[in-house]
């Protein structure tokens, strides 16, 4: 799909009690209320996501059973362009709103939104354009044949479901506000209603027609779902048309640093897609494309809490209580790495006993993909940490950061395939963010967020998941000879 508390006075002034982003710096006794508000928000957050991975996982069983591996191949495919070029444009309207002190004015806020509308038509007519050149390189035997590159439907799937950004840049506005107040109540609750609709149009029409372009429809559904509910239930104003000058300079501001930054992440994000489509079948692909969304899972879950609660609250701590930041930051910190460590000592004892689980035969294969890429997990920890250096206004060194990764993706990955085959870029993959350390440890000590012995201790996790997995993988195959 595509890849989604104390209320303000919705006209644009903040109300309420000290402690709301926007508000006056909060006194030693609103601090407690504070934290009630990133608790609830985090409630929120976690409700949410771990509602939609159910959903997720049941439709891929569902799913799974009723189409063909290679189909998730080409949807990986199609889904990696449209969200390439959306991050190639990314013009960061939300965190700019997020932390600009003119977040909570309508005029920056309708600004916001013409420049949303008309980033999504750029997306869609890229995309457009980024379908017809893979069409014709393919024509033209350009491709290795029987890449995902050299299916001929790919093209009109990546037209049809691109057009859902032109959807999508017609949200509301008040999405961004109630991010920027932690008001998450509403918003999880159109991300999930949007969800279990759509998922529900994929099963039907995949065990309907069989057809890839139950994809396709479903991915429409949801981007529909979610637009018309950011406007008519959602509190606040709604969006016009505006161009405010000083705020379109705030966002380009911003905006550029998070513009280069996307460009990189797109790069390095996008890179094991881009080369193990032109190397791998569609059947490959889709393998490594089923292993790799349970991974991603929760890399998911570690990006949304912070994006959604501890970026906009570490941001207020920076602006009003810097000398807390440190203190704070390490505080979130500890459970996300105690959990990404932990999971992938735990995913590498028990990959091959998770897909036989979850998967009937055809999909044996991506046991080995999912254990290799388990030790992904030991850096993409660091992916939505980085978010903090937004919160102190420093997004040129998610930049530099996204740079390393890029570099080293685009080297490391070819280098392995060529040495060692398919599974010696799975590999790759999985280890090309270790070069990012020295960079993030160096730009954590520059802003006083360092602690080595925190950073040698959290390991410890690894071990410990390890001894669980393999323990709940004996566990599953004595009941599996019960049975």
């Amino acid at each position: 799909m595509v890849e989604a508390s104390i209320s303000p006075d919705w006209n644009g002034e903040p109300s309420g009690p000290a402690g709301v982003l926007g508000s006056p710096a909060p006194s030693v006794e609103s601090q407690p209320r504070f934290r009630n508000i990133i608790m609830r928000a985090a409630g929120w957050s976690m409700m949410g996501y771990v509602l939609l991975q159910v959903l997720r996982i049941a439709s891929s069983l569902i799913l799974t059973r009723l189409l063909i591996p290679e189909m998730f191949g080409i949807m990986a495919v199609a889904t990696m362009v449209q969200v390439s070029v959306s991050m190639l444009s990314d013009l960061g309207l939300r965190p700019a709103a997020i932390q600009s002190r003119m977040g909570d004015e309508q005029s920056y806020l309708d600004t916001a939104w013409t420049l949303q509308i008309l980033h999504g038509c750029l997306i869609w007519f890229t995309c457009v354009l980024v379908a017809i050149g893979i069409g014709r390189a393919a024509h033209y035997g350009l491709f290795p044949a029987g890449s995902v590159y050299t299916v001929p439907e790919l093209p009109e799937i990546i037209m049809a479901l691109s057009f859902c950004t032109v959807i999508m840049g017609l949200q509301s506005t008040k999405l961004i506000s109630a991010f920027r107040h932690l008001d998450l109540g509403r918003l999880t609750v159109i991300e999930v209603t949007a969800q279990v609709i759509s998922l529900t149009v994929a099963v039907l029409l995949a065990w309907k027609t069989g057809s890839i372009w139950a994809f396709v429809v479903s991915t429409y559904v949801s981007c529909i779902v979610t637009t018309v509910l950011s406007h008519v239930w959602l509190p606040g104003v709604n969006n016009s048309f505006s161009w405010e000058k000083e705020a379109v300079r705030d966002l380009i501001r911003f905006g550029r640093w998070i513009m280069l930054s996307s460009i990189l992440t797109v790069v390095a994000a996008s890179g094991d897609r881009v080369f193990l489509a032109g190397w791998a079948s569609p059947m490959m692909l889709g393998l490594y494309s089923l292993a790799f969304n349970l991974i991603s899972m929760l890399e998911g879950a570690g990006g949304r809490l912070f994006s959604t609660v501890a970026m906009p609250a570490l941001s207020k701590v920076a602006r009003e209580r810097p000398e807390q930041l440190r203190g704070m930051f390490l505080k979130i910190r500890l459970p996300f790495d105690l959990v990404f460590i932990g999971s992938a000592g735990a995913i590498f004892s028990g990959g091959k006993a998770i897909i036989e689980f979850l998967y009937d035969d055809r999909y044996l294969e991506a046991a080995p993909i999912i254990q290799i890429l388990s030790f992904s997990l030991l850096t993409t920890r660091f992916g939505p940490l980085s978010a903090i250096y937004l919160a102190v206004n420093e997004p040129r060194n998610q930049t530099i950061l996204n740079f390393v990764r890029a570099i080293s993706i685009f080297v490391s990955i070819p280098v392995a395939y060529y040495m060692f085959g398919f599974y010696g870029a799975l590999w790759a993959i999985a280890l090309y963010g270790l070069p990012v350390f020295a960079v993030i440890f160096y730009f954590n000590r520059r802003h006083g967020l360092h602690s080595l012995p925190y950073e040698v201790g959290v390991l410890l996790a690894w071990p410990v998941g390890f001894l669980a997995g393999t323990l709940a993988t004996l566990i599953f195959e004595r009941a599996g000879n019960m049975f």
